[in-house]
């Protein structure tokens, strides 16, 4: 049983390393109100939507090794989606590059449409 535990432990400890080389990447762009930003204090919704927005391809694919798909998918609808039309581009392109969607503008256009409060309370 000995290996299974150090094998987890392994995996605890580079997941908090992808993390935090992942924080200290994004910081500049995307966290810069922040004095000193520590890894452990950011929340993982708020890092998903920075590096969604600010990181690059290879960023955005070291998301895939710490948090669950459907994870990132849904911070994605909840947050980034219903920034519609001004970041109509990079939502394309991480719905057909990043999750592979096969009709992103159907799917953004739904998903728009679910999670934009102030089009259903405002007609």
């Amino acid at each position: 049983m000995a290996p299974k535990k150090n094998k987890y432990i392994s995996r605890k400890k580079n997941d908090s390393l992808n993390r935090r080389s992942l924080v200290e990447a994004i910081a500049p762009k995307a966290l810069w109100s922040y004095q000193h930003v520590a890894p452990s204090k950011v929340p993982d919704g708020k890092l998903i939507e920075k590096v969604l927005v600010h990181g690059s391809d290879a960023q955005r694919k070291s998301l895939l090794k710490l948090f669950p798909v459907a994870k990132i998918q849904r911070i994605w609808e909840k947050r980034l989606v219903i920034q519609e039309p001004r970041l109509h581009d990079l939502n394309h392109k991480i719905a057909s590059s990043f999750f592979k969607i096969s009709n992103p503008e159907e799917h953004i256009r739904q998903s728009y449409k679910k999670h934009n409060l102030y089009d259903r309370f405002s007609a």
